[in-house]
C-alpha cells in the first residue's frame, strides 16, 4: 500500500523535516504547545517568525530591541514571574569566534557574534536555567540552533541537548529545517560538508 509522505489515512502527517520555517513552527505548536501558541520570545529581533498564522507572543524581549513594543532584557535574566509561561520560542545567535574576517560575516553583522564558544555556552546554558524557572510544569521551549564550522565543526545541537538535560528538561522532539541556499566564500578550500540545515529542539519541563 502506497502512502503520500504528507498524509496517512486521510490525515496530515507532521514530519520532522521541512523547508518551510513557518509551517514547521505551526506544526510544533500544534503538537506540543499546551496553549497552542507562543507566550514569550527572549530574542525577538524584528519578529520574523510571527507571520502566516503564527501569533506574536505576549512577552517579547531582546538584548538590543529593534521594535518599539519589545522590552530590553537578556534571555538569562527575564523580568517574568516563576512558573508563569507555557511556551517559549528561543532563537539565539550561533556564530562564535572573532578573528580574521569573522567580523565581516553577514550573519554576525545582522545577529551579533559570540567572542568564543565559552560565551555561547554561558548564554545558552543560563538561558535554559532561566526558562526552567519561568515555565509552568509541562511547559515547552522551542530552541532553534545550528552547528557551526570555522576551522573545525562544533556540533552545537548536541551540546544544547546536554545543557537542557542538565537543567532538568526532557527532550521531547526534534525537527530539522533545510535551507536551499547558504552564503559561502568560493575562494576558501572546502574541508567540511556545507551545512544546509538547522535544528528545532522541543524541550519540556517535567
Amino acid at each position: 500500500m502506497d502512502f503520500n509522505q504528507d498524509t496517512l489515512f486521510g490525515k496530515k502527517v507532521i514530519s520532522s523535516i521541512g523547508y518551510d520555517e513557518q509551517e514547521m513552527i505551526r506544526d510544533i505548536i500544534y503538537l506540543h504547545s499546551p496553549i497552542k501558541k507562543i507566550d514569550l520570545d527572549p530574542c525577538y529581533s524584528i519578529g520574523n517568525f510571527y507571520k502566516k498564522g503564527i501569533k506574536k507572543p505576549k512577552h517579547i524581549f531582546d538584548k538590543f530591541p529593534q521594535t518599539n513594543d519589545c522590552l530590553q532584557a537578556e534571555s538569562h535574566n527575564l523580568p517574568v514571574e516563576n512558573e508563569s509561561v507555557e511556551t517559549i520560542m528561543f532563537d539565539p545567535p550561533f556564530v562564535f569566534g572573532i578573528h580574521g574576517k569573522a567580523e565581516e560575516n553577514i550573519m554576525a553583522k545582522r545577529f551579533t557574534i559570540f567572542e568564543n564558544f565559552d560565551e555561547l555556552k554561558s548564554m545558552y546554558f543560563n538561558s535554559l536555567k532561566e526558562f526552567y524557572r519561568i515555565l509552568k510544569k509541562r511547559g515547552i521551549v522551542i530552541f532553534k540552533c545550528q552547528d557551526y564550522t570555522d576551522s573545525k565543526t562544533t556540533m552545537t545541537h548536541c551540546h544544547v541537548f546536554n545543557w537542557a538535560e542538565q537543567n532538568g528538561f526532557y527532550a521531547k522532539d526534534i525537527f530539522i529545517l533545510f535551507s536551499k541556499n547558504r552564503i559561502f566564500n568560493p575562494n576558501v578550500e572546502q574541508r567540511h560538508s556545507r551545512k544546509f540545515h538547522s535544528y528545532y529542539w522541543v524541550f519540556q519541563k517535567p
